[in-house]
């Protein structure tokens, strides 16, 4: 395959990556996310993919031409890149906390990461096609770590079960706790009511 032919490729995967971020993040908001994070990754490699197209194009177009040209156009080129590494930066440090940690095909749970001492959070969020409209917290996860986290939705019963193996910090001792929440607003059920809600769900 011809270098030019290698550039185009790599520039058009570079422009539609942008698409994909600054659109989604524009018309989705601040809230809600695309399916697989993909608005998160079209725009971690949007500068990637774009710094390699404009080397590649630099070193090409630059071929024959006076030093003063040459030098003018590496320097737009490394112009180019710092914008790109300032962006590759922004987007891996300040963008990329969320992680999926359970989904079925109406709903999804990601972990939020707090920053400094704040604890992480766990979100429900509800599947639309491949958009993923964020519903409410699930309650903070303390300064513990959670292990396996399940949920299982009971929407006749406008409840939602939650069940974490969890560790302390510094500690293998695992230990098991279920909770429920109210599926429409995420209400949290205080744990003296797991048996009732148990047997509810039982009895159905």
């Amino acid at each position: 395959m011809k270098a030019k032919t290698i550039r185009r490729i790599i520039g058009i995967t570079a422009l539609v990556l942008w698409a994909v971020g600054i659109v989604s993040k524009v018309t989705l908001g601040n809230d809600d996310i695309l399916w697989g994070q993909l608005d998160f990754w079209a725009l971690l490699f949007a500068p990637i993919m774009t710094v390699i197209f404009a080397v590649m194009l630099t070193k090409d177009v630059s071929k024959g031409k006076h030093w003063a040209v040459k030098l003018g156009m590496w320097m737009a080129c490394i112009i180019v890149l710092l914008l790109c590494l300032i962006t590759f930066l922004f987007v891996g440090v300040f963008l990329n906390n969320h992680d999926r940690v359970w989904n079925n095909k109406d709903y999804a749970v990601y972990r939020e990461y707090g920053l400094g001492i704040e604890p992480d959070i766990f979100v429900l969020y509800k599947r639309d096609g491949i958009v993923n409209h964020r519903m409410y917290r699930l309650g903070s996860r303390g300064f513990g770590q959670v292990k396996i986290a399940e949920y299982t939705t009971y929407e006749p019963l406008d409840l939602i079960k939650e069940e974490t193996d969890w560790t302390q910090f510094e500690s293998d001792s695992i230990f098991h706790i279920t909770k429920f929440f109210r599926l429409s607003d995420g209400h949290p059920y205080k744990q003296d009511k797991n048996d009732s809600l148990l047997a509810l769900i039982n009895n159905k």
